[in-house]
């Protein structure tokens, strides 16, 4: 999410400073409705975590774009329509695929990130196929490594 910052124009850099982005909890990374949520899909009521849309790492000190999961995102304080135009603006940008890496894993891959700069996903993966993820603590957060 560093590039994705760095390549924005200046005047969406200055529209987006000082904005914070509500991260909607209302659905699981399926898709489903988490264990006692009650379903919606106004982003200004669904239960969510509020960060600001852009962060400084706190290790390497560059700005970065935190976004994560588009459903039910709002940028706090805009108008709805305000706000899916932004985010929509911004999403055209990530979309791009200069932004993008794919890996094809194979026997003995591991992959590691920062989950503080990178915006990751998965594709489904066959249930049959043997997976391990290991995880360490970082600051008392739960890290894939």
């Amino acid at each position: 999410m560093y590039g994705i910052y760095e390549a924005l124009p200046a005047r969406l850099k200055d529209r987006i400073a000082g904005l914070k982005i509500k991260h909607g909890g209302t659905y699981n990374s399926g898709g489903y409705v988490r264990h006692g949520v009650t379903a919606t899909d106004n982003p200004r009521s669904s239960p969510g975590a509020v960060h600001p849309l852009v962060c400084t790492h706190p290790e390497t000190g560059r700005r970065v774009l935190y976004l994560g999961r588009r459903r039910n995102a709002y940028l706090v304080g805009l108008d709805l329509k305000d706000s899916e135009a932004l985010l929509n603006e911004l999403w055209s940008i990530i979309d791009r695929p200069e932004f993008t890496w794919e890996h094809v894993s194979r026997v003995g891959d591991l992959v590691s990130w920062d989950n503080r700069c990178t915006m990751h996903r998965r594709d489904a993966f066959d249930p049959r196929s043997r997976r391990i993820m290991h995880l360490t603590q970082v600051k008392g957060d739960a890290r894939p490594v």
